[in-house]
């Protein structure tokens, strides 16, 4: 991300944060993290050490979630807050802003493939998922042409667990 790209983010959540400040102004602050903390941990590379601490607020404290969701959403390419509210079970393919996510394969012992792709544009670096108070952060790697694949492997926990997120209707969606 550029050093402009991430300033407009930067800049765009904390407009975000200040327009709502509603019931959470009000509560006792001194718990909830600080917005530079929710910072580190929304732009952290994945795989990296956490703030536990921020972790726990984030799971447990809806606003400190909320202001995490929001500052996910300043830097992501796309976010989908949801699957289609159509979907009438487990999903293969979704829509998430100019991207394409599907997941083919699985059978004959072969751990089933993440195929992202857009038609033009950025492509991201990073997706993270979200299922209930459930996270994952996974680097997605260099595209290949107009597409980035990413093996589920289930002996992978990370990459088990994105799948399974990924093809409940309920998961939300960030690509950074």
């Amino acid at each position: 991300m550029s050093e402009e790209a991430r300033l407009l983010a930067e800049l765009h959540a904390a407009r975000a944060l200040m327009r709502a400040p509603g019931a959470a102004a009000l509560a006792d602050r001194s718990a909830q993290p600080r917005h530079a903390a929710l910072w580190a941990h929304a732009t952290r590379e994945p795989g990296r050490p956490v703030d536990l601490a921020v972790v726990r607020a984030i799971r447990a404290d809806p606003d400190a979630a909320r202001r995490y969701r929001t500052m996910l959403g300043a830097q992501a390419l796309a976010h989908a807050p949801r699957a289609a509210a159509a979907s009438d079970g487990r999903l293969l393919q979704r829509r998430v802003g100019p991207f394409a996510l599907e997941i083919l394969g699985g059978e004959a012992g072969a751990p089933p493939l993440l195929v992202l792709r857009v038609e033009q544009g950025p492509m991201p670096r990073t997706i993270e998922v979200w299922l209930g108070d459930e996270a994952v952060r996974l680097d997605l790697g260099p595209p290949i042409g107009d597409a980035i694949l990413l093996a589920l492997d289930p002996a992978v926990p990370e990459a088990d667990a994105l799948g399974r997120m990924l093809r409940d209707p309920a998961c939300a969606v960030f690509l950074l």
